[in-house]
């Protein structure tokens, strides 16, 4: 989710999952903002095409941990060290340094669904570069790419259409929308971005609650319903950019 003069980080998201639905295709895959008005036109983004099939192979991990489907993805090229560990039950971490890029990798589930609700503890965040932290996946019929975005790195990821401002589980959020071109996880043209972002980031260190039904239901009142979720869902770790730093501890169970 790069600002419009920088966008590739958002094709490579679109890779990441992919290569999920690529590579695991024997088994269902569970991955305060300044106020525009709701009529500005949204940007055309121009995405380049997914690299080969061998590519992604080469730059993705995924499996299981104690219950939770995991995933690390880099794109192509990227240079840097980024390691990813999981810990015990729902706990991840991931750590970077020198990274020039743009990598995700989280915990969840092996199918996203709209009555999650998601325990988090975010005990560690630091992000130098571009990139969110939260909740994260995709739909088919139509194409979305979703976020309900916690915190965010030093670049704000902020862009689109504003759509507006809703609570859920004690926090306000914003809401905004836009359309991609380039290539969805099936390998056709185009989908559709929607995310909830906190107007104030979360806080470390606390236990915080995504009912992710609520941002489900608004998204649909303003007219933007998601399709089948038959795709990976995870508390995503995300970050771009050149030379970035970034440390991440966090840990999710089933509220």
């Amino acid at each position: 989710m790069r600002k419009q003069n920088s966008l590739t980080s958002v094709t490579r998201k679109v890779t990441f999952v992919a290569a999920a639905t690529m590579l695991l295709a024997s088994s269902t895959l569970l991955t305060s903002c300044k106020k525009n008005t709701k009529t500005e036109p949204e940007p055309e983004v121009v995405a380049p095409l997914l690299p080969s099939v061998k590519a992604r192979a080469l730059s993705y991990q995924s499996g299981t941990n104690n219950g939770f489907f995991w995933s690390l993805w880099k794109s192509d090229g990227a240079t840097g060290t980024v390691n990813y560990a999981n810990g015990s039950a729902g706990n991840y971490s991931v750590n970077w340094n020198g990274f020039n890029g743009n990598f995700t990798c989280g915990k969840g589930y092996t199918a996203g669904s709209t009555t999650y609700k998601i325990g988090y503890n975010l005990s560690t965040y630091s992000n130098s570069g571009g990139g969110t932290f939260g909740w994260y996946g995709w739909s088919r019929s139509p194409y979305y790419e979703y976020y309900v975005n916690e915190t965010w790195g030093a670049v704000s990821p902020h862009t689109g259409t504003f759509l507006g401002t809703f609570n859920s589980d004690g926090a306000a959020y914003n809401v905004w929308t836009r359309l991609m071109t380039g290539k969805n996880i099936d390998g056709g043209d185009g989908f559709r971005q929607i995310y909830s972002s906190r107007v104030t980031k979360t806080s470390t260190g606390q236990n915080h609650v995504i009912t992710f039904a609520n941002h489900y239901n608004q998204w649909k009142s303003y007219g933007y319903t998601l399709g089948q979720l038959n795709i990976a869902a995870i508390m995503v770790s995300e970050t771009w950019g050149t030379n970035t730093n970034g440390n991440i501890n966090c840990t999710i169970w089933a509220q």
